[in-house]
């Protein structure tokens, strides 16, 4: 499996999460189906930072919005945005520019025709501050 794919399952777990309301994942048997070792760690690794940090996430995201309010996100954009902030934040081994363009190119597939654009921002900016540190 690609990590693409990887990440592309991983964002839907993060969208389940976020309607049913429940972010722990003490059961990651979802991501058994993942044949490659790298592509299930990456999956766990991803899910266990949103699980374990989705309030600083979502604070990262709120942070970041111009004149928008997260309650304001669509459900598959925040999922989309929570899974690479995730990567951003917490996986030192993927590159903040991956988790980028991997989360715009779900956004074009799974948004509408301003979601990318607005994906690609809110990331970029968060990508700017965590290079400084901040």
């Amino acid at each position: 499996m690609k990590r693409e794919d990887i990440r592309e399952k991983t964002m839907q777990l993060v969208y389940q999460m976020d309607i049913t309301g429940d972010f722990n994942v003490s059961d990651l048997s979802v991501v058994e189906e993942s044949s490659k070792v790298i592509g299930k760690r990456q999956a766990e690794e991803t899910l266990q930072a949103v699980s374990a940090h989705h309030e600083e996430i979502d604070a990262m995201i709120a942070d970041n919005l111009d004149r928008w309010t997260i309650e304001r996100i669509g459900r598959t954009d925040l999922a989309i945005l929570r899974t690479a902030v995730a990567e951003m934040m917490y996986i030192d081994s993927i590159p903040y520019g991956v988790s980028i363009n991997e989360a715009v190119d779900l956004a074009k597939k799974y948004g509408d025709e301003r979601s990318y654009a607005f994906i690609n921002s809110v990331l970029s900016k968060i990508a700017v501050k965590l290079e400084a540190g901040a």
